[in-house]
């Protein structure tokens, strides 16, 4: 087997051990993935920043396919099919730490900065308080 390293972002596989690891038929079929298996996923092995590394494999097929990095995204499925591995079925969002999915999708909300927030609850607590009576 050659050696067919892709490198984008701090990650870095070997292209051709992941696709012989997916069972394609047709675009509009789920494929199937007959590598590792985690307990809600596929894990590929994979090497970020230089160390050996599992990850979600549909993570790695995305920037195979994209040529692009994904750590900012949350890749779902459209046919929630959490072993599916065919790339047309791929439903990509803002990652979900930074943003509230619902919120975004209706309009109504923005980038929220939690700990932000949490400065502001902690000077709420503290502005309430009344000193002179503790």
């Amino acid at each position: 087997m050659r050696d067919t390293q892709k490198t984008i972002g701090a990650w870095t596989w070997n292209t051709e051990i992941l696709w012989k690891k997916i069972v394609q038929t047709d675009d509009d079929s789920c494929w199937s993935w007959i590598g590792s298996h985690g307990p809600q996923t596929n894990l590929f092995g994979a090497r970020k920043s230089g160390k050996p590394q599992m990850t979600q494999a549909r993570r790695i097929l995305y920037r195979d396919v994209f040529n692009e990095d994904c750590d900012d995204k949350r890749i779902t499925m459209k046919c929630n099919n959490a072993y599916c591995m065919n790339w047309h079925h791929f439903d990509t969002r803002p990652n979900q730490r930074r943003y509230y999915d619902d919120g975004l999708l209706r309009g109504t909300r923005e980038i929220v900065d939690k700990t932000a927030a949490l400065k502001k609850a902690t000077l709420r607590k503290i502005l309430d308080t009344d000193w002179e009576n503790l």
